[in-house]
């Protein structure tokens, strides 16, 4: 299950940066390339808050499709080495698509929005039997939030932050939800004419 997932997600993004390419040899509508780091405050254990901090990274493809409003792409990947104290590793990965609003009024600035749908992937001795052996579970997640781009040039933005709540469902033996905090730095490409600057 983990390989299949795994091999999906590279499909997904090699189609994303594919397209990204053949989008720019023609002519069409302006898209965007993010890539970042990704701080997430989760809560996978069931019970009270049972809290602990992962790190990684995400990737994304947005398309302008009018009015501000683009379609997203965006795939991530996630690890904590010891959960809760527990002595247990868990890595998770997320591919997720939807829509998103961008506020694009001032020159250098550029507040958005966003909510995306998608499914999520766990593995690691978390979902193993033991300490030792390692597991896996899949489930739906979606995120939902907003960040702000400052334009260093007309090609290139530093995506100062995105925060975001995300929800991921995997098995707990309580009620299979994680409500996790997603905060997300790095850069953005843009490629075609940026409309409204």
């Amino acid at each position: 299950m983990v390989t299949d997932f795994r091999q999906k997600l590279g499909v997904a993004l090699a189609l994303l940066f594919l397209s990204a390419a053949g989008a720019r040899a023609q002519t069409a509508p302006p898209f965007e390339v993010s890539l970042g780091y990704s701080y997430v405050h989760s809560n996978a254990p069931p019970g009270g808050c049972g809290c602990f901090n992962m790190n990684g990274g995400s990737g994304g493809f947005a398309v302008l499709v009018g009015h501000g409003i683009s379609a997203v792409a965006e795939a991530g990947g996630y690890y904590q080495n010891n959960v809760d104290n527990s002595g247990r590793w868990l890595r998770f990965e997320t591919v997720l698509f939807g829509p998103r609003y961008s506020f694009s009024h001032w020159r250098k600035w550029t507040p958005f929005g966003q909510a995306l749908l998608g499914g999520s992937l766990g593995s690691g001795t978390l979902y193993g039997p033991n300490a030792t052996t390692s597991g896996s579970a899949s489930g739906f997640s979606l995120s939902a939030g907003g960040g702000l781009d400052w334009d260093v040039s007309s090609r290139v933005s530093v995506r100062l932050f995105q925060a975001e709540y995300m929800l991921t469902r995997f098995p707990n033996s309580t009620n299979n939800d994680q409500n996790n905090v997603r905060i997300t730095t790095g850069v953005v490409f843009h490629f075609g004419e940026r409309r409204g600057r």
